[in-house]
């Protein structure tokens, strides 16, 4: 998928079972390769396994030779849960994490890592000191760091952003109490990232999973709207990447695909100029 000056879509995580029929075929053909398909229309993928188990060194290895036909196909891998949701910061896991990300930063495939916070991590003096630390364990990466509570938006937390490098995370999510809403902020020069979450107000906070919670088709005009914030991203940053995390039944790359049509038409030279 050739990038739309400077922007790159994926969607987060390839491996969904309500995903046949609706983005791969049905029944799959013999050997099928989830990630070369997806790598003949996307950019990057977001590595959901991390976040649940560190992946193993052969299943690194194995994402870089399952999409060696595209050579410039990205990777950004999710922060294991006890870095962002359990808040310890154990060698043996820094270690093993880091260890994992070699077969993909050898070949230049890492785009970088990124750090998922819960609506639950609220900004605080000590919790900002945490976000120190665990960074510095990860210096040696493109670090993307998502909050989801509105708490973090403060000039204090953008100044140490911008001072260590940090990418700050803009998320389109349900607003509900306290919820952050959309930004269009760049804390790293040259890398910008948003990602697609969806609008599902009723099953964002329901308890019924992540297939509810992330069930939700944006709308046109709602795309419309997303797109003057990825323009505002384009205007501060070389790199934007937009993912979809509206994953349940496909819907994100529907989406995703929608949207880089909408950037066509409104680029210079496109079909509504």
């Amino acid at each position: 998928m050739a990038n739309t000056d400077g922007v790159f879509f994926g969607p987060a995580g390839w491996s969904y079972a309500d995903w046949r029929g609706n983005v791969y075929p049905e029944p799959l053909p013999p050997r099928f390769n989830h990630l070369a398909f997806l790598a003949g229309q996307f950019d990057f993928v977001e590595v959901n396994t991390s976040f649940y188990r560190i992946p193993a060194l052969t299943l690194t290895q194995g994402w870089v030779d399952k999409t060696a036909a595209y050579p410039d196909f990205r990777f950004w891998v999710k922060l294991h849960q006890s870095f962002t949701h359990e808040r310890k910061l154990e060698k043996s896991m820094i270690h093993g994490f880091r260890d994992c990300l070699q077969p993909l930063a050898a070949c230049g495939k890492l785009a970088g890592i990124l750090a998922q916070f819960p609506y639950s991590f609220h900004f605080n003096p000590g919790a900002l000191a945490y976000l120190e630390d665990m960074a510095g364990h990860f210096a040696a990466f493109p670090l993307a760091v998502e909050f989801r509570h509105q708490g973090w938006l403060e000039d204090e937390v953008l100044a140490f952003f911008r001072s260590s490098g940090l990418i700050w995370t803009n998320i389109d999510q349900p607003l509900i109490s306290q919820s952050l809403g959309l930004t269009a902020l760049v804390t790293a020069g040259e890398t910008a990232y948003l990602r697609l979450h969806g609008r599902n107000y009723k099953d964002w906070f329901s308890g019924q999973g992540r297939d509810a919670r992330y069930d939700y088709s944006y709308s046109a005009a709602e795309l419309g709207r997303l797109g003057t914030v990825v323009a505002r991203l384009q205007e501060q940053a070389k790199k934007v990447f937009v993912s979809g995390n509206n994953h349940y039944k496909g819907s994100a790359v529907k989406n995703l695909l929608q949207l880089k049509e909408i950037l066509l038409k409104r680029s210079p030279g496109g079909r509504d100029n």
